[in-house]
């Protein structure tokens, strides 16, 4: 199994610690470090980690470099790119405060399981406690591939900035299972720790956040709704659960309020806007490419980022997948 993982970060400390943590969990795996600064401020290279900065998105992509937005950990989004390119069996994203967790060792080969077939109930019965006429004995479950994989987190919650001051006060337990998500339904696709198929990867674009955009703190979020409204007309499942990771750090509660407060009525709407486009696409880059140009959003905002999603598609037409070598890919 060929796996690379993204990670963003923008402190030599964080990602020195994160590789420390994670090198026998991650054996094996390239790992491609976006450094979120205009150049490199240390110096990680080595035969199995690949560190890239703002120098190289602009020198990688340019007049199209714009479209991976900076001072966001949606910089990441360049390393999925770079990923897609080399076409290993999966890629993963982690942030640099995620460790391993303990408790869900094989993190790689965990995260391969949950990309394998899914199942989901296909028949509902109209009452309760019996079954009526007309319901299947057995085959009752539609079955499909997964494309991917949400895994959750430990320790830490992933929370908003309104949760995250209610908690400081009054703690909640956080329960989860493993779930396949339902056709036809959405879910809070946090960025922290997923797992897909390349073959997803025009569809998985963290959007454009942070540095002179309004919106920040909801590029995995809806890079999520996207993603599975695609999944449902393909006929991908998306799963989540295990394996979980362990959040070390969380972020700074007044600047998070700050970040996420302009985004938080869009978020009440968009997933309906999402839900009104007919998709007719037979693929997940065409399918990206009607959302860009059917999405029944306007103004300044939404006109740029259906802009960068048509930019994002075109790296994939322009950009073929360059082998298996991930090493001689990545240079």
């Amino acid at each position: 199994m060929r796996v690379t993982v993204v990670v963003p970060t923008i402190r030599e400390k964080n990602i020195v610690d994160f590789l420390d943590a994670w090198r026998a969990e991650l054996s094996g795996a390239q790992i491609l470090v976006v450094e979120d600064n205009p150049e490199r401020t240390f110096d990680i290279r080595g035969d199995q980690v690949h560190h890239y900065c703002w120098e190289d998105i602009d020198r990688e992509l340019g007049s199209q470099s714009w479209i991976i937005p900076r001072r966001t950990d949606c910089v990441r989004s360049f390393g999925y790119y770079l990923a897609y390119r080399t076409q290993p069996d999966m890629i993963v994203t982690l942030d640099d405060d995620c460790y391993p967790d303990p408790n869900f060792s094989g993190f790689l080969e965990r995260h391969w399981a949950r990309l394998q077939n899914a199942s989901d109930m296909a028949w509902v019965s109209s009452v309760e406690q019996t079954v009526p006429r007309g319901v299947p004995y057995f085959e009752r479950e539609r079955c499909a591939t997964v494309a991917l994989n949400h895994g959750l987190w430990n320790n830490i919650p992933d929370y908003d900035a309104p949760t995250q001051l209610l908690a400081a006060r009054v703690p909640m337990p956080i329960e989860w299972q493993n779930k396949t998500i339902p056709r036809g339904k959405y879910f809070p696709m946090c960025g922290m720790n997923i797992a897909w198929r390349p073959d997803l990867t025009p569809a998985l674009y963290f959007l454009l956040m942070g540095q002179g955009y309004p919106y920040d703190r909801f590029g995995d979020i809806w890079a999520g709704i996207f993603v599975k409204r695609i999944c449902d007309h393909l006929g991908f499942a998306v799963n989540s659960g295990e394996p979980a990771i362990s959040h070390q750090r969380a972020s700074n509660v007044w600047a998070n309020l700050r970040k996420e407060a302009p985004g938080l009525e869009v978020n009440e709407r968009l997933w309906t806007a999402v839900d009104e486009v007919v998709l007719t696409g037979e693929d997940f880059g065409s399918c990206y490419q009607e959302l860009a140009d059917k999405l029944p959003l306007d103004g300044d905002y939404w006109n740029q980022l259906k802009c960068a999603m048509r930019g994002w598609c075109e790296l994939f037409e322009e950009t073929p997948a360059v082998g298996r070598n991930a090493a001689e890919a990545l240079g």
